[in-house]
């Protein structure tokens, strides 16, 4: 270990306000990095929760502005934000906070840069022309990047795969070290609990007893799947009273509305926009469903697995190292809606079934992604980087 005497000053930064995966991995180790080993800072957009950091009063919290293009403005503050709390690891994440921190380590000294990884960036494949092309660029160029930062972190195997073999710049796999996202269980429950009752109004359908609740998490956006999940909502709806709340926003947004109306969905999907009550909405639900093409973990899926909400899951990415099938949960092949209804509808009518999956969940949750699991591994990390800071590609 490093002296434990010497306590390394770590600045967290992250280009978001927006409460996705990397702002709960930021909040966590920002919350839980052990202050006798680590002086923590956190610079990133104002936001709810950056205040209630803030007054926490043992985080330094900057807000910060990330304009879509840096400027030397822009990267001359975070510089200064940098020298003034003295950085020994700078710890990045999305695409622009590894981009200004890159660039604002070329204007002050920084012992060691670090990023996590929390998918496939840019995950082009899956876009229309001409964004497929925009984006396969862009995707180059941030992998390209890395190059300049003495270490990274994985999400999942997943990501630490396709970021070191996916066309294009390559990274070689012994610089990327994989840590699981973790959440935080017994904070989950809680906020679960304080609000048990469903806090979206049910449908009334004609002459049946109830309606099941499907719950999917998601940005909008090609890859995560939405409309193969409305291909198989279409196929269970004359079986079934659902309602089925898509929690999430994105570009793509519009276009799964249109086509939720031209499926005679209306009365079946809810779009509920981004929401900071997850788990109030999961605690009410009968199937988390994750309908992505390709996913590199899937934090929601998680919740849904603490508060013991059945899922079924399409087999990507980082998804498997989560759910084994017909063990924690059902998955299914990605991009087929049809064994998506299949996994569903058996859920759905074998209740029995439904719950002995879901409390196996639990447990695999309980005992394998917990937040304070996640924190110890990425004080490990910081801690293995400082040994072997001396430059780019002596990671361990």
């Amino acid at each position: 270990m490093i002296d434990p005497l010497i306590s390394l000053r770590v600045m967290l930064v992250i280009s978001t306000d927006q409460l996705g995966g990397g702002w709960r991995v930021v909040e966590l180790l920002a919350r839980h990095l052990d202050r006798r080993r680590f002086n923590v800072s956190l610079v990133c957009p104002r936001s709810s929760l950056t205040d209630r950091l803030g007054r926490a009063g043992d985080v330094h919290v900057y807000p910060f502005s990330f304009p879509v293009y840096p400027n030397v403005r822009t990267l001359r503050h975070l510089a200064s934000l940098i020298r003034t709390e003295r950085v020994d690891i700078l710890h990045t994440h999305l695409f622009h906070g590894d981009l200004y921190g890159l660039l604002a380590s070329r204007l002050v000294s920084v012992p060691v840069l670090a990023a996590t990884l929390h998918n496939v960036n840019f995950f082009w494949e899956t876009e229309p022309f001409p964004r497929r092309v925009r984006w396969r660029i862009s995707s180059q160029v941030y992998r390209g990047m890395y190059r300049f930062f003495n270490g990274m972190a994985a999400c999942s195997e997943a990501v630490r795969q396709a970021v070191c073999s996916r066309p294009g710049i390559k990274l070689r796999p012994e610089r990327v070290r994989v840590i699981h996202n973790g959440i935080e269980i017994s904070q989950i429950r809680t906020a679960g609990e304080q609000t048990a009752e469903r806090n979206a109004a049910p449908y009334a359908f004609s002459g049946r007893a109830r309606s099941f609740r499907i719950v999917t998490v998601a940005a909008f956006a090609p890859v995560k799947g939405h409309r193969v999940l409305l291909e198989a909502l279409r196929r269970l709806v004359p079986e079934f009273a659902l309602e089925c709340l898509l929690i999430g926003d994105g570009p793509e947004r519009p276009a799964i509305q249109a086509r939720a109306r031209a499926l005679g969905l209306d009365d079946t999907v809810r779009f509920l926009g981004r929401r900071e009550d997850v788990p109030a909405l999961l605690r009410g639900s009968d199937l988390f469903v994750l309908p992505s093409i390709w996913d590199g973990f899937g934090i929601a899926m998680l919740e849904a697995m603490a508060l013991e909400v059945p899922v079924v899951a399409c087999e990507s990415g980082g998804v498997p190292e989560i759910i084994t099938n017909g063990q924690t949960g059902l998955l299914v092949s990605p991009e087929d809606p049809v064994g998506l209804a299949e996994a569903m509808k058996r859920l759905l009518q074998d209740r029995v079934l439904a719950r002995d999956l879901a409390a196996r969940a639990r447990e695999r949750v309980e005992r394998h992604f917990d937040a304070l699991g996640m924190v110890r591994s990425y004080e490990q990390w910081y801690e293995d980087l400082m040994r072997s800071k001396r430059g780019v590609g002596h990671v361990a």
